[in-house]
């Protein structure tokens, strides 16, 4: 069944008013989330002979759209609904219970229109642009398994060989996690569009579907923060400092896998100057001995190397060679150096489009 809505927009002087007709039949949910919207009134008319989901009116003009509705919208839902956009012939709008901030920005970098629970309202149709910044906050429950930690690591597996069909027991084996944490992270990355499942029982198989999409939930997702050591070691150049850095500490039998800016720059050059170096460091090792060690002093501000270590050695994983330097592997690379509160998200956008290609 279609179901008839019109946004009414009046703009100018004093008074700006939406007012939303909607079928009868529409999700009860979507309903109350409209409602909740103080810009928005909301009334119900049936009506089915409308070809869209909604008819949007403003200023004499009107456009027609298609409504999706969701409880809860990831990146990787984002993707989802990007693909469904395409096939539209009519915008896409998305009325979801709530959004995470990732899936905004890739629902707004593809034009698909918004209208959340938590209070974000997006729409851009021909002659109307409509922007509300929510604050609310929704009550959390028990929900899926978040791709941060040993999670993520079955991420970067998939990553690394996205054509390879998995079972569950090549993906504990590569990550070194227990069956039961596969099962229920590809439970997820299933329902979400991510992965295409194959067979059933024992012969059952896994394939990435949509590698962007699991990249950007991935990088959504990963916020476990680390322990930090800021220092200042003497060097003439970011090369030499990088060079003098990793030969010490496999000098003194020390796993490590540079990351950041400096890792980014050996890769997909960018920058004119890497103000800081970073480097992961194994879980056991002592920061604070390393420095003495490797001639670096531990500094409360300007440094120009910092330690980073957590409680496990998930960012030493899958750790690759690069230019006679351990390196984070290219996707934990990523997700580090958009971190980076200078020039990381530019630099993280360049390392996607040059080298990881989607």
């Amino acid at each position: 069944m279609a179901y008839f809505t019109s946004f009414a927009i009046f703009t100018g002087m004093v008074n700006k008013a939406v007012s939303v007709n909607i079928g009868a039949g529409f999700e009860a949910r979507a309903i109350h989330i409209l409602r909740a919207i103080p810009e928005l009134e909301v009334a119900i008319t049936p009506d089915t002979e409308a070809r869209s989901d909604a008819l949007v009116q403003y200023a004499g003009m009107e456009s027609p759209v298609a409504l999706e509705f969701k409880t809860r919208v990831s990146s990787a839902t984002a993707h989802l609904a990007i693909h469904q956009a395409q096939r539209l012939d009519m915008p896409l709008v998305v009325v979801a219970a709530e959004t995470t901030a990732g899936a905004r920005e890739v629902l707004s970098e593809a034009g698909i229109g918004l209208v959340d629970g938590l209070g974000n309202v997006r729409l851009d149709l021909p002659g109307l642009v409509m922007r509300i910044a929510g604050t609310g906050r929704v009550a959390r429950t028990a929900g899926p398994t978040r791709l941060s930690g040993k999670s993520g690591l079955i991420a970067q597996a998939m990553l690394l060989e996205i054509e390879k069909s998995w079972h569950v027991s090549g993906i504990r084996e590569a990550c070194g996690v227990s069956a039961g944490l596969v099962h229920r992270v590809l439970r997820r990355l299933e329902g979400e569009g991510v992965v295409e499942a194959f067979g059933a029982g024992p012969a059952k198989t896994r394939r990435l579907s949509n590698p962007a999409a699991l990249l950007d939930l991935w990088a959504e997702e990963q916020h476990d923060p680390p322990s930090r050591l800021p220092a200042f070691m003497l060097a003439p150049t970011t090369d030499q400092l990088v060079e003098s850095l990793c030969s010490g500490l496999e000098a003194i039998g020390v796993e490590y896998a540079l990351t950041g800016a400096a890792a980014a720059d050996r890769i997909a050059p960018l920058l004119t100057n890497v103000a800081v170096t970073e480097v992961w460091l194994d879980s056991t090792a002592d920061m604070r001995g390393l420095c003495a060690r490797l001639g670096a002093t531990p500094v409360e501000s300007g440094p120009n190397v910092v330690f980073l270590q957590e409680r496990d050695d998930g960012p030493l994983a899958f750790r690759m060679r690069e230019k006679d330097v351990w390196t984070a592997n290219l996707f934990r690379l990523y997700v580090d150096v958009r971190r980076d509160p200078r020039r990381g998200l530019e630099q993280g956008a360049h390392l996607r489009r040059e080298v990881i290609g989607f």
